[in-house]
C-alpha cells in the first residue's frame, strides 16, 4: 500500500519511484496505492505539475494492480467529518 500526491515532486517522483521498487523487489504481491490527484479547475503552484502528473501515472499503470484515486478539489463532507471526530472524542 502506498499513499502519494500525483502533481508534486516528492509525491509523483519518489512516490513512484517507492512504487517501482515495490513492485521490483514483490513481483507476486498485490500493490494499491492511494493517489491524491491536482485539482483540475485552479492552476497549480508548480508550472511541471501537469508533467509530473502524466509521468506518475504512467507509472501507475505499469506498476500498481490498484489505484485509489483523491482530487484536492472535493472538500471533506462536514457530516462525515463530525462523524469521524464524534468517534475519537
Amino acid at each position: 500500500m502506498l499513499l502519494h500526491s500525483i502533481a508534486g515532486g516528492t509525491g509523483s517522483g519518489l512516490g513512484s519511484f517507492l512504487l517501482e521498487r515495490l513492485n521490483d523487489r514483490f513481483p507476486k504481491k498485490i500493490i494499491q496505492t492511494y493517489s491524491v490527484f491536482p485539482d483540475t479547475q485552479s492552476v497549480g503552484d508548480v508550472v511541471v505539475q501537469p508533467y509530473n502528473s502524466i509521468l506518475a501515472m504512467r507509472r501507475l499503470t505499469e506498476n500498481a494492480d490498484s489505484v485509489v484515486c483523491f482530487t484536492n478539489d472535493v472538500p471533506v463532507c462536514p457530516a462525515i467529518l463530525t462523524l469521524f471526530l464524534g468517534r475519537l472524542g
